[in-house]
């Protein structure tokens, strides 16, 4: 444990300074990626050898949606539980570190038809107040997700949850509900839904994923509190682990002009395996990053440049995010 630790420690501080981040991407990209792939292949087996008993169990393997994704044990989302034999703790969930604290988020499978009501039930018991689900519920004729939320303005019951849907608004790439919440005391919750995401894949373009962290980032600040943000896809650790790496790499870039982008993947896989699932996400990171240090001009002039493929159409939220930056 020493070891890895050690390990951790060393490869945090080789963050890459802005100044030298081009360089460093050209580098990597050289000979059809060679150095990325490279890269990417010495994070294969980081946590592999931490335990995952409980998620086997024989009772709980019904709850898992791979049979490989599994949360370790020691820094899994445990349920409370009534005390009966029937009553379990576990859900295939985990505490994921962010950049000011070690769980800011928590990285979960999309939820099976029998494990909704935990999945709320944790929602609830998190005093959870954002969830981002970067997949579809379905996607090339196989279920990803369990839809989890009414439609319409419905209400539906959850274990003894009731939830309601008082909001939704539809965009081209995502769409963003609010949730209320009751039993009795009435929470809301918002729901950002990215849908241009293919799995095992990456988005057509940077711009969009980064405007929507832009929308989440800022929902977080603003409402999130001190309460975990759920991230989830259909496994939880591919779609999942890039969102939540470009969420705390662009906090690192802003604070410390630097980026440690094979670091933070290396943390995120010492608390749930596969973060980060492919080497093309992995790149994405990277071009998520160059893209971001364009000179701020040319960027929001592609923003503007063709308003019929208008990335950021919501136009009030727009003007808060660029309000937020400039008074920052």
């Amino acid at each position: 444990c020493d070891d890895i630790l050690l390990l951790f420690y060393i490869i945090f501080f080789r963050a890459i300074p802005v100044a030298k981040f081009q360089n460093h991407f050209t580098k990597l990209s050289a000979d059809e990626n060679r150095g990325f792939s490279l890269e990417y292949g010495t994070l294969s087996l980081v946590g592999a050898d931490q335990t995952q008993k409980v998620s086997t169990l024989p009772e709980n393997k019904v709850r898992n949606r791979f049979t490989n994704v599994l949360p370790y044990d020691w820094n899994r989302v445990k349920l409370t539980t009534s005390g009966s034999a029937e009553s379990s703790d576990y859900i295939n969930a985990s505490y994921m570190p962010g950049y000011r604290n070690n769980r800011e988020y928590i990285a979960t499978q999309g939820p099976l038809p029998a494990t909704v009501n935990d999945f709320w039930r944790m929602i609830w018991e998190q005093q959870v107040k954002g969830i981002v689900m970067v997949t579809n519920c379905t996607e090339l004729g196989r279920t990803k997700c369990e839809q989890y939320w009414p439609s319409g303005r419905q209400s539906r019951l959850f274990g003894e949850l009731s939830v309601t849907t008082i909001s939704e608004q539809q965009e081209p790439n995502w769409t963003l509900r609010t949730f209320s919440r009751n039993t009795s005391e009435e929470r809301t919750v918002k729901h950002f839904h990215f849908t241009a995401w293919p799995d095992h894949g990456v988005p057509q373009g940077t711009d969009v994923l980064i405007q929507f962290r832009g929308l989440m980032r800022q929902h977080i600040e603003r409402d999130g509190g001190r309460a975990p943000t759920v991230v989830h896809c259909s496994a939880g650790v591919g779609r999942t682990g890039t969102i939540i790496a470009l969420d705390v790499l662009l906090q690192q870039l802003e604070n410390e002009e630097a980026v440690g982008i094979n670091a933070f993947v290396h943390r995120m896989r010492l608390n749930r395996p596969y973060m980060v699932q492919t080497e093309s996400q992995y790149v994405f990171l990277h071009q998520c990053i160059m893209d971001t240090l364009k000179p701020k001009e040319k960027i929001e002039d592609h923003i503007y440049q063709n308003t019929n493929d208008m990335i950021y159409v919501n136009a009030t939220a727009l003007q808060e995010l660029n309000q937020q930056n400039r008074n920052r």
